[in-house]
């Protein structure tokens, strides 16, 4: 875990100094402690280097998918048990080969590629472009291949954020599993170092040093091959500036819950609760469902059912922020207005809203209005905040059955319900307290891009109503939903112009090697100092290994390495093949006596030529072969009974 943690000394709990140093724990500060109903789980919080991490091949929601394929063998997934008795926080692991590890890891590679192409965002570039915001929780696993033992850290919940944040470095998915493949530094190829000390630093220096290169990149023509290679090092540090840098929880303790069966793998499934969207930027404040909603605003305020703030805000033309002076209230007074407008639960108007709309009664409606509705709340939620991204797909909007009834609400301030839904004793004023803040939360949770809908980075179905209360059954989710509430009064208060408290989140840079500083912190990324500390037993051969262990390639690094390739070998055949051309053209002006080729010797050198243009005719015809296939994009589904979350208090 140390090459993962950026400087992770200040989280340490030590006795003594110098040499003597003794490391006895970690800071009660930097570890937070998360009940579930299978035990209790301690979670290091931290920063984590963009490098870092793993996949997780064992994700509970291809576990089906996985038992369902003829593609791969079913690895034996176990809970470790210790020598005392008691289970650490880890999984173990075990595949016959490196090749039915390989053949598991292309198979999941696939299904986060099928999930990806079911939702209409590109993660890859929302990390370029604005860096991982969302905090990622990751979990030991002890991987036993053949006569091989390793760990890794796997996401518990982040696989599609880490294998995107590794592409932008320029890494395959792989690394996380098997170690670098030394290629990748110019060494030999089939032998990876398996130890992330071994390589982790090495190739951040590389980064470091070309992540100036500006003018490299901007080189003119065809390039020497050693320019070229700065010129991929300077892209790659130029695209992973953003994701160098990122929060991390990483499971280290696991106390389980002595009524039940210890399960360390339910622990971790039931608190992977947060799912994320950077849903597409639809909104105009001219389209079909803006001009509804304008329509529904002008006649409750015609109606003296809303007054004239309430209707400049619907409109856009007064900021949210002034509905109150506590932020907070400001996001609840605005959720609450748009639903008065949209869904209303009286009479009179419900009456109101059916006729602007041109519904049917209430017992004819269909799936076509609800959506409708839906889109008119999220064109007037993103009107009102000033064109902030909230796509209706994202949104908590009632079911077909639920529009006739409208959405109530307790009336109860943000701080009331805080206190309510955090009470200690489940009653039925808690539930609903509960229910109605995340209710609230939502607009933050999709801003935030930490989404609780039905997408989510593994193509999760189960509906944002089915989530929320999922999550409002845990102390956990509670405090994600006034986590949310607080960041959109937030993007509410700079959308107005008002001045905010600046935000502690480190901006993106490369993590520095060379222990000048780590400007994102003001601390040193020291991963030498706790190896030199606790160093790998004598026993190992994992540390240090600069002979390489042999090992196999995925189809994934095999791609990668001939796409890197490609260019050079083009930029040769081309550069030989004017050469042969220029060659064959200054002889021309020569010819005379007995300066002169034979027919035969024309005929062959012909030939040679005939051969090189149908050498460059198939690889044209291999070019076009070159396509992605369909990819089955089949969603795993389910509801709560399918997939557990913690019904725990989260301390």
């Amino acid at each position: 875990m140390a090459t993962e943690v950026i400087n992770i000394r200040p989280l340490l709990d030590t006795q003594r100094r110098g040499n003597g140093m003794v490391a006895i724990g970690f800071k009660k500060s930097a570890v937070q402690e998360i009940k579930t109903e299978y035990g209790t789980l301690f979670q290091l919080v931290g920063k984590q280097s963009g490098l870092a991490g793993a996949i997780n091949p064992f994700n509970i929601r291809f576990t089906y998918d996985v038992a369902a394929s003829t593609e791969v063998s079913i690895p034996k997934v176990t809970p470790a048990k210790a020598k005392d008795g008691l289970q650490p926080a880890l999984m173990e692991a075990e595949f016959a080969s490196e090749q039915d590890l390989l053949n598991h890891l292309t198979f999941i590679e696939g299904r986060l590629t099928a999930a990806e192409k079911a939702r209409k965002y590109d993660l890859k570039e929302d990390l370029a472009v604005s860096g991982q915001s969302e905090r990622a929780t990751y979990h030991v696993v002890r991987f036993h291949v053949g006569d091989e033992t390793w760990d890794t850290v796997s996401a518990t919940a982040g696989s599609n954020r880490t294998r995107h944040r590794h592409d932008l470095f320029g890494i395959q998915a792989a690394v996380g599993l098997l170690g670098l493949n030394q290629s990748a530094l110019g060494g030999p190829s089939g032998k990876r170092w398996r130890h992330p000390a071994d390589w982790r630093d090495r190739y951040t220096a590389l980064l470091n040093r070309h992540a100036e290169d500006g003018d490299v990149l901007d080189a003119p023509g065809p390039v020497p091959e050693a320019v070229r290679e700065a010129q991929q090092w300077a892209r790659l540090a130029a695209a992973a500036r953003q994701v160098a840098v990122t929060d991390v929880a990483i499971v280290i303790g696991f106390v389980p819950d002595t009524s039940v069966r210890p399960d360390f793998d339910a622990a971790l499934a039931s608190t992977n609760l947060r799912t994320h969207l950077r849903g597409p930027l639809e909104f105009t404040d001219n389209n079909q469902s803006m001009a509804a909603g304008r329509k529904l605003a002008d006649y409750a305020y015609n109606d003296d059912a809303i007054t004239e703030l309430q209707h400049a805000v619907l409109t856009g033309t007064s900021p949210a922020a002034d509905l109150h002076a506590d932020p907070l209230e400001a996001v609840a007074k605005l959720v609450r207005l748009v639903d008065e407008v949209v869904y209303p639960s009286d009479r009179k108007a419900l009456r109101r809203t059916t006729k602007v709309l041109v519904e049917p009664s209430p017992s004819l409606l269909r799936e076509k209005h609800a959506k409708a509705r839906g889109e008119i709340r999220s064109a007037l939620l993103t009107a009102a905040v000033g064109g902030v991204d909230l796509p209706a797909a994202a949104m908590d909007n009632p079911h077909r059955t639920a529009v006739p009834k409208g959405i109530t609400t307790t009336g109860l301030s943000v701080d009331q319900l805080i206190d309510a839904a955090t009470e200690a004793a489940p009653t039925a004023a808690r539930a609903a307290a509960r229910s109605e803040l995340g209710h609230l939360a939502v607009p933050g949770l999709v801003n935030g891009k930490v989404f609780l809908g039905p997408y989510g980075s593994t193509g999760d179905r189960r509906l944002t109503s089915t989530k929320l209360a999922a999550a409002a059954d845990t102390g956990d989710g509670v405090l994600l939903f006034v986590e949310a509430i607080e960041a959109f009064a937030r993007v509410m208060q700079l959308r107005a112009g008002r001045a905010v408290s600046a935000q502690e989140v480190p901006e993106g840079r490369l993590r520095r090697v060379d222990n000048l500083g780590f400007a994102a912190t003001g601390e040193p990324a020291d991963s030498e100092w706790f190896t030199s500390h606790w160093p790998v037993s004598s026993g190992s051969d994992n540390s240090n290994d600069d002979a390489g262990t042999p090992s196999l390639s995925s189809p994934s690094e095999q791609w990668a390495e001939h796409v890197k390739k490609t260019q050079s070998l083009v930029d040769k055949a081309m550069l030989g093949v004017t050469n042969v051309a220029e060659h064959f053209k200054a002889m021309g002006p020569l010819v005379g006596p007995d300066r002169e080729m034979t027919s035969g010797e024309r005929q062959g050198w012909q030939e040679q030529l005939d051969a090189m243009e149908d050498l460059v005719e198939e690889a044209g015809r291999s070019l076009r072969k070159l396509r992605n296939p369909t990819v089955n994009t089949e969603a795993t589904g389910g509801n709560t009974e399918n997939f557990s979350y913690g019904t725990g208090e989260s301390s």
